[in-house]
């Protein structure tokens, strides 16, 4: 079960409607941990959201172009039946 809060006075404070059964343990983390200093930065930045896109597209360009998925299977399908 998941739902939010905030912290007011270093008390955490659930969105209303959320029902915790009564001594229920909890962990609060808080959202957005998981993001590197360069996401943090990116987040909050438009000028290096758009360098930073502007790089996977550079990446994405450089990468091998791929086959449709229905025509690998499709592919696969035919060397198993000329076995």
């Amino acid at each position: 079960m998941g739902c939010k809060g905030v912290v007011k006075d270093n008390i955490v404070i659930i969105e209303q409607g959320a029902e915790l059964p009564e001594g229920a343990e909890v962990e609060v983390i808080t959202q957005g941990w998981w993001l590197s200093e360069e996401a943090r930065r990116n987040a909050s930045d438009r000028e290096s959201s758009r360098r930073w896109l502007a790089r996977c597209r550079r990446h994405r360009e450089k990468m091998p172009k791929t086959t449709d998925s229905v025509q690998i299977i499709r592919e696969i399908r035919e060397a198993r039946t000329n076995r």
